[in-house]
């Protein structure tokens, strides 16, 4: 997590547990000293912070970042059960283009996930700052590569993302993408036992959706699968094309009921085209099937991107 992350409409007011305060200065375990302030949400407030074990072994890089929840007596304990859960959960997904997950603890009533801090911006804000709110093709191509590879990772693993969108696609400063916000991913399969069917439930009730990157299954409370990610990755793709939604103002579920249909960008392939016109499909039976399919489609095999570069030198 990083410190462009936070919200700007959001009042920064130092969470109260018992016996701690929740500020820069105070430390965590013993271990975990808080910096800065980074994000914050309904729920959670995210913190830059050191880990001072790494600092007494030397270690060039101490900094991480902790997302807090402070319980008190009305906070949702299925909420808490949830974050220690998909703590687990998450600390297993080990790829480059995924925010590592080190650990979930509390100091007294104060949960925090403890997870790698990075250095860089949100996709949503690159947007936000560039001519037109669009990108260049082979920018766009490599952050697509690299949010499929993290996908397809993710997918094979059984984890679905479900909230995919610019905010939660970062950009380190060399240019490598790590998806983040995995906090609430969900399950791909569900098993009979009760301790699943009871996460089943909680996942149901809590699961985040962002309307305008959801596809129309997931905005009639479908349960999430890999056919919502690659709608996500899709909207997220048309939009640095073109600065633009693929819909409109309207979501997913409104084109679908109002026979809305986007028009599909210039300056592609007829093989991104339809890589694209596959992976916003409103119908998830006619969408693409995996992330590393459209990967495959959308971006250019290496010999030919090695080609262009070997063009593009001067002499």
């Amino acid at each position: 997590m990083s410190a462009e992350a936070k919200r700007e409409d959001v009042i920064d007011l130092p969470l109260r547990s018992r016996g701690l305060m929740v500020e820069p200065g105070a430390i965590l375990r013993d271990r975990f000293e808080l910096i800065a302030e980074i994000g914050r949400g309904g729920l959670s407030v995210v913190y830059k912070a050191r880990d001072l074990v790494a600092v007494r072994a030397g270690l060039a890089n101490a900094f991480v970042a902790l997302k807090i929840i402070v319980e008190d007596a009305e906070t949702d304990q299925d909420i808490l059960a949830l974050m220690y859960r998909e703590a687990r959960r998450l600390r297993e997904l080990l790829h480059p283009n995924i925010v590592r997950v080190y650990d979930m603890d509390c100091d007294g009533n104060v949960h925090f996930m403890v997870m790698e801090h990075l250095e860089g911006q949100t996709l949503a804000k690159i947007l936000r700052e560039a001519t037109e709110h669009r990108l260049e093709l082979s920018q766009i191509e490599r952050i697509v590569a690299d949010i499929s590879a993290a996908l397809r990772y993710a997918h094979a693993n059984n984890i679905i993302h479900a909230d995919l969108k610019p905010g939660n696609v970062f950009i380190e400063r060399s240019g490598r993408v790590k998806l983040i916000d995995f906090n609430i991913a969900y399950p791909v399969a569900r098993v009979s036992r009760l301790g699943e069917e009871d996460t089943a439930r909680i996942l149901g009730r809590l699961g985040a959706v962002t309307p305008i990157y959801a596809s129309p299954q997931r905005l009639m409370g479908a349960e999430p699968s890999e056919g919502d990610d690659i709608y996500s990755l899709g909207v997220i793709t048309y939009l640095m094309l073109t600065g633009q939604r693929p819909f409109g103002a309207a979501n997913a579920l409104e084109a679908k009921e109002n026979g809305i249909s986007s028009a599909l960008p210039g300056g592609l392939s007829k093989r991104q085209r339809t890589a694209l016109h596959s992976a916003l499909s409103l119908d998830d039976r006619n969408r693409t099937a995996s992330a590393e399919h459209f990967a495959a489609q959308f971006t250019k095999p290496l010999i030919i991107a090695l080609m262009d570069t070997i063009r593009k030198l001067p002499g």
